[in-house]
């Protein structure tokens, strides 16, 4: 899959922007707060069905109403999303080929490697970021995983609502946590799963780019469940969860646990290896997703340039190179240092 063309109409702070890509990389450039961001939303949201920033109502510039974006790629299906503020029907709107529908159809979803820098504290942030980066991962080649995880979380929802009323009781949870189980075990065995793969490959990537073979692993901190024992785990500590309000239990309360020389890199890792870790998940991302789609991924560079050294620009660009790549930055990169035939948007 090859990116062509890219149009957005009233979406952020761009009115009506065109722009062309290279099959390679595509360098966008321009001061920050000219849009150089939304460009790479707009193709998220087109591939992916989703946006990474924000829900649709943010997305509208200024007092606009509606928002639009086309797109055109190798396989040469026109490809436009919609999303109309005006009447009664607010939503989003996805029409490929012709055809139309509200979400878009799996079939059609592309696989995207995003990389921003805020996805540098990844090590150093809340378990809540590494979660979030499990299921980003994971709803890329496993669409049930998305729908489970929504279900999950709604569900999760009502279930510590219910918990805080003083006449709730064992029977009027069940329900609830029946379909908890069922999901929360899905997400934990996917997650794990994932998560073995990451500990398989990290040490060897670390090493490529530090030139440095450190003792490094990655772990779920949750085991593998079925969701019988997920539903045992409910009815028993009912009083517990009770007392405190919601539920104490399940995979919104796990982490990816990262550690280097025996200890939690969070506390243990300089800012340069937290950098390296990461950018080492980056690549095992892009792999796990050849490997999948038997496709290389579009690959988005968010203003990373510039949290990065030197080497691990280099390092990162000849490692995707057989990736497309598109590449936004505040500055005007060293023609040099980028790679051949690449095409340059100024904004």
């Amino acid at each position: 899959m090859k990116l062509k063309f890219l149009r957005v109409q009233n979406f952020r702070n761009h009115e009506d922007f065109r722009c062309e890509f290279s099959p390679t990389t595509t360098l966008i450039h321009g001061m920050n707060g000219t849009g150089k961001t939304s460009l790479l939303e707009a193709v998220y949201v087109a591939y992916r069905g989703v946006s990474f920033k924000g829900v649709d109502s943010d997305i509208l510039n200024m007092k606009r109403k509606w928002y639009r974006v086309d797109l055109r790629d190798d396989s040469e299906l026109a490809r436009t999303v919609i999303f109309d503020y005006r009447g009664e029907a607010k939503k989003k709107q996805f029409v490929i080929d012709d055809k139309k529908s509200v979400r878009l159809p799996v079939k059609y979803k592309k696989p995207i490697i995003l990389f921003t820098p805020d996805d540098l504290r990844l090590i150093d942030g809340s378990p809540a970021r590494r979660r979030k980066y499990l299921d980003t991962v994971i709803s890329q080649y496993d669409p049930q995983y998305a729908q489970l995880l929504r279900r999950y979380e709604r569900t999760l929802l009502q279930r510590n609502k219910l918990l805080k009323q003083p006449n709730v009781t064992p029977d009027s949870l069940f329900s609830w946590n029946v379909i908890l189980s069922e999901c929360g075990a899905y997400i934990i065995n996917a997650r794990i799963a994932l998560t073995e793969i990451i500990n398989s490959q990290l040490r060897d990537y670390y090493k490529s780019i530090a030139s440095i073979d450190e003792d490094i692993t990655a772990t779920y901190t949750g085991h593998p469940a079925t969701s019988r024992v997920l539903l045992a785990h409910y009815e028993v500590n009912f009083e517990r969860d009770r007392m405190l309000g919601n539920t104490s239990a399940g995979p919104h309360r796990h982490d990816l646990a990262v550690t280097m020389r025996g200890r939690l890199a969070s506390d243990s890792a300089s800012r340069g290896e937290a950098r390296t870790i990461v950018v080492s998940l980056k690549y095992i991302e892009a792999a796990l997703m050849y490997n999948y789609f038997e496709e290389y991924p579009l690959v988005l560079l968010d203003d990373v340039f510039g949290e990065l050294d030197d080497k691990r620009q280099k390092h990162l660009l000849s490692a995707l190179k057989d990736n497309q790549l598109i590449i936004t930055s505040a500055h005007t990169l060293n023609k040099s240092s980028l790679p051949a035939g690449t095409t340059t948007i100024a904004l």
